[in-house]
């Protein structure tokens, strides 16, 4: 079986198309109702995939997850909310192995006993998924990394009706998502997506087969264009010079950095204003000088749009991204952006042509946040050129097609 590897979104010929419609179970930890780069991620996939295939998801929280891997956390098994796809079925545990799964993570954190905790979590689903993945079903794709363990049982449901098993991991390497036990479970599947070159030779290196990996492109998770003089009105900010974050409140998104970066910020530029919106992840933060921090929390996608809309840079120097999907959406609304330095994110961002990418550290983001704060022209050409890069290779249309693609293939070859 060979799964195209190619880095760049650039679609290859499809070949023939699968003589009937497929059927696709999208297994998660996260769900199409939530925050977030892969709760978008799977919410655009079923709504993209081919209008004739059975297409399912299954996840273990309806909205939102613990902010870590808590196997013990769990919802009732329902159905949740409703589309054209059909609604989201909640996973949960069988009654008896709800106690034992607070104790799962002692098993899986020592290599030797790790076949343990696999097999006890993936009795605790078992029952769950079988009844959740189509018998019937072509594709299992499991979206998350193998810690989080859903992906075990996931496998074993989709060898069980004979389905081909894909995963996309979105590794942060170095920190999440490569570890040994991570790697054993993308082995073992019959196709991978990366979300960057630099993500797929990181799954080769971690012994998954090159022919199997395929880079498939993300898209902007906000899906409307905001109204920048409605947020600016509402929250009496004027023609003030904004800076926007868009995260979890977590130091490796570079927040801390950022906001320790806002007192040079605001004295080389009076008026300066960060607003940030996102779930709090990790206080204390450093503190903002009065006046100069404007916080949304956790908001809704038209606020964010609109937030988009009115800012004038939006930054967020993450030193673990996978892609960086809110880079795409400030592009999209033709704004310059400030990156971090992870691998995958240069990769994406191109330093000087559509934003730039910096060090976390407080000196480092100051002096490129106020480089573009004091040259308009300087944040209209990268911001225009960011929304070109978006519209021609960031899109969910695109994202559509090489998983169909990718989907007949493995069919065909099974």
């Amino acid at each position: 079986m060979t799964i195209s590897s190619a880095a760049s979104p650039q679609l290859s010929p499809a070949g023939p198309r699968a003589a009937a419609p497929l059927s696709v179970a999208l297994v998660s930890t996260v769900s199409s109702h939530g925050p977030g780069g892969l709760s978008a991620y799977v919410r655009h996939l079923r709504r993209g995939l081919p209008g004739d295939w059975a297409v399912s998801e299954a996840a273990r929280f309806a909205v939102d997850g613990p902010g870590r891997v808590d196997y013990a956390a769990s919802e009732p098994e329902r159905l949740h909310g409703n589309g054209p796809r059909g609604a989201l079925q909640v996973l949960a545990p069988r009654a008896p192995h709800r106690l034992a799964l607070s104790r799962v993570h002692h098993l899986v954190n020592r290599r030797p006993l790790a076949p343990a905790g696999i097999a006890a979590f993936s009795a605790a689903y078992r029952r769950s998924l079988a009844a959740a993945v189509p018998s019937d079903a072509d594709v299992v794709h499991y979206v998350g990394a193998g810690w989080e363990l859903l992906g075990f049982p996931a496998l074993a449901a989709a060898r069980r009706c004979r389905a081909a098993f894909a995963v996309t991991p979105a590794i942060h390497p170095g920190s999440w998502g490569d570890s040994e036990l991570d790697a054993r479970l993308y082995r073992a599947a019959d196709a991978v997506f990366a979300l960057s070159e630099f993500e797929r030779r990181h799954l080769i290196g971690l012994g998954v087969a090159a022919d199997k990996v395929r880079v498939t492109p993300l898209g902007p998770v906000v899906e409307a264009a905001g109204d920048g003089a409605r947020f600016r009105r509402e929250h009496g900010l004027g023609d003030r010079p904004i800076v926007l974050f868009v995260a979890r409140k977590q130091r490796y998104k570079g927040y801390h950095g950022l906001c320790e970066a806002m007192s040079e910020v605001v004295r080389a530029i009076p008026g300066a204003c960060l607003v940030s919106a996102g779930q709090d992840a990790e206080p204390p933060y450093p503190p903002i000088p009065d006046r100069a921090h404007l916080d949304l929390g956790l908001c809704n996608e038209t606020k964010k749009a609109d937030a988009l809309a009115a800012c004038d840079v939006f930054c967020m120097p993450s030193s673990g991204e996978s892609l960086g999907i809110s880079y795409l959406e400030a592009w999209a609304h033709g704004k310059p952006v400030i990156a971090g330095t992870a691998p995958a994110v240069t990769e994406v961002v191109r330093d000087g042509e559509t934003g730039f990418c910096t060090a976390p550290d407080p000196d480092s983001i100051s002096a490129v946040l106020v480089r573009l704060l004091s040259d308009r022209a300087l944040r209209e050409r990268l911001g225009s050129a960011g929304r070109e890069l978006q519209r021609a290779r960031y899109t969910w249309d695109a994202v559509a097609e090489v998983h169909t693609q990718v989907y007949e293939r493995l069919v065909q070859a099974r």
